[in-house]
């Protein structure tokens, strides 16, 4: 499995290789602790950061949505983003539809 490459906003990029982990609770720990932002990442977290992966059909989903088996055969990178950052993201997929409602 190759390396997979992990972005967040104000930081360098790195590498994971998610082969080391058999569950999301110690890749969510893994990430943490790779951009210092332990005890700010938790599942599900409503303050603080977010994590979203792209699979391989493009599609950016919440980390941990589904079963681990299938993350890890479609995961094509991760994207550690703010609550705003997901937000804006999202309208822009949505084309402005939805913002031009708002």
């Amino acid at each position: 499995m190759p390396l997979i490459k992990v972005h967040k906003r104000g930081a360098i990029g790195r590498s994971i290789d998610i082969a080391r982990f058999s569950e999301y609770g110690e890749l969510y720990q893994a990430l943490a602790h790779m951009f210092g932002i332990e005890g700010q990442l938790e599942e599900r977290q409503t303050k603080g950061w977010t994590c979203l992966y792209q699979d391989d059909e493009g599609d950016f989903l919440l980390l941990g949505d589904g079963p681990w088996e299938e993350f890890v055969i479609s995961i094509k990178s991760i994207q550690i983003m703010s609550p705003q950052e997901v937000d804006q993201k999202f309208l822009q997929k949505l084309g402005g539809g939805l913002a031009s409602r708002l």
